[in-house]
This record gives structure tokens, C-alpha cells and sequence, in this order.
């Protein structure tokens, strides 16, 4: 048998389990159909199979049968040449929701900060590069679709993010910053050590133009913080001093409050 090549090799080292019993049982028709469906976003809302074999690096006959899977499961439909995501992808999302009492918990709680502040407040964890929301309560305005459960920012730019960041053990942040392309705009470290000596964040035009955001972490029973949560909105709404003042006491009370439940 031809030996592998150092390219093969490692790839193939990419896709064992460490610390299985068998660190083969890595399933790649697993990941090749969960990578189609992680394929569709907001710029990519119909892809062609020629489309995602590209985007995935993957042989077209791969993609057809992962396709052709998702298809017949439904969480994937065709129109003409292209594919779009169906609504039972949220399913997905909702077991998460459902069997994670972070989520649970956290909910009434942006839902209580909204009420009072109308402006909308958010709770995300870290999943990659990037803070995920996993709770988020909006006043009644019209927002833009896709903003909610699951919407995505950049950790390195928000203050969610930010926080999330630096709540990490030194190691880890490395292996995080590592990972991220900061070739645009290098990261000063020291953010990190002040982000988590004042224990908030505030930004402002970072994300969004006209946009301002503050953040605290959530730490659950014993100190760990595990979530962060912020209230964001424009600048022309709330005064930054009312952010960093009124706001950011009250998002703390609700930090301190929420402490004892999340285990």
C-alpha cells in the first residue's frame, strides 16, 4: 500500500478521537453532512451542489450523497439545481435550548433587563471565533431578521465576546487568538487583563456603526464565568455615561442575582 502523504496523514490525524477506546470511530459522513448544513448563511441561502462541494473542499459525488441524506431526512429541500435549509433544522437548535438550563434560566432574565431598560439584552457563549447568543429579549421594535437565539458577532469586536475572552485560562485564549485571523488588526493581549480586572465591557462603533454595547459575565455557583450578558443599542438612545452607569449596575445586580442558579 503506497504510504500517505504528510498532507493525508495529517488530516487524517485531524479526524481521530482523542482519548477513545477506538480513536478511529470518527464518522466523516457525519461531520461531511453536518459541515452542508454549518455551509448555508445569511450570504448563502440557496447553494447548488456544485456550490458547497467548492465551499467544502469535498468531491461533488461526496456532497451529492450528504445532500441527497439531508434531503430525504428533510432538513434540507431542493428548488431547481439549488438547496435550502427547512425549518426542521431548528430542532437542532431547540434541543440544545431545551436541555441546557443556562438557557432557561437566562431567558426571564433578558427578558426582565428589557422590559426595564427597552433596549434589547443578550446572552452568549463562545463557539469558535465567534459569541452565539443563547438568550435575547428585544423591546417592540422592529429588528432585523435573523438578530435573535443563535445570531453570531464577532468575539475579538463585541463586548460579549470580549468578555467571554477573558474569562479564559491563559492557555486557551492563546490557542483561541491563535485561531482567529487578526492579520487586519493585531489583538493588544492587555485588553483581555483590563476587560476582566473592571469586570465589564463597553464598546462602541465596534460591531456596528452608532452601536454601543456593555457587558458582564455570568459565572455560575463557584466563580467560573460561563456566559456573558450585555444590553446594546444606538448611541443616540441612551448616553454612554447611562451605559457604563444605571445600565451596567443593573446588569451586575442581575449577574449576582442569576449566580446561585446556574450550575
Amino acid at each position: 500500500m503506497a504510504r500517505l502523504a504528510d498532507r493525508d496523514g495529517e488530516a487524517r490525524r485531524q479526524r481521530e478521537l482523542a482519548g477513545a477506546p477506538n480513536p478511529g470511530d470518527f464518522s466523516e459522513a457525519l461531520a461531511r453532512g453536518l459541515a452542508v448544513l454549518a455551509a448555508f448563511g445569511t450570504e448563502r441561502r440557496r447553494l447548488t451542489q456544485a456550490d458547497l462541494a467548492r465551499e467544502l473542499g469535498l468531491s461533488r459525488a461526496t456532497v451529492r450523497r450528504a445532500v441527497l441524506t439531508l434531503e430525504h431526512l428533510g432538513y434540507v429541500r431542493a428548488d431547481g439545481r439549488s438547496y435550502e435549509l427547512t425549518p426542521s433544522v431548528l430542532r437542532l437548535a431547540q434541543s440544545y435550548l431545551a436541555s441546557n438550563i443556562v438557557s432557561a434560566v437566562l431567558q426571564p432574565a433578558c427578558d426582565r433587563i428589557c422590559t426595564r431598560v427597552q433596549e434589547s439584552c443578550s446572552v452568549a457563549v463562545l463557539d469558535g471565533a465567534d459569541a452565539v447568543m443563547i438568550a435575547r429579549a428585544v423591546p417592540n421594535q422592529l429588528i432585523a431578521v435573523g438578530s435573535g437565539v443563535g445570531y453570531r458577532v464577532p468575539a475579538l469586536d463585541s463586548s460579549l465576546g470580549k468578555i467571554l475572552l477573558a474569562h479564559l485560562d491563559p492557555d486557551e485564549l492563546a490557542s483561541r487568538l491563535a485561531d482567529i485571523d487578526t492579520t487586519a488588526a493585531p489583538v493588544d493581549a492587555g485588553i483581555f487583563d483590563n476587560v476582566r480586572r473592571d469586570g465589564y465591557c463597553y464598546v462602541v462603533n465596534d460591531v456596528e456603526a452608532g452601536f454601543q454595547s456593555v457587558a458582564v459575565p455570568l459565572r455560575r455557583w463557584d466563580g467560573r464565568a460561563i456566559a456573558a450578558m450585555n444590553v446594546g443599542c444606538s448611541v443616540e438612545r441612551v448616553p454612554p455615561e447611562v451605559m457604563r452607569g444605571d445600565v451596567l449596575d443593573l446588569l451586575r445586580k442581575e449577574a449576582d442575582e442569576l449566580r446561585s442558579q446556574l450550575i
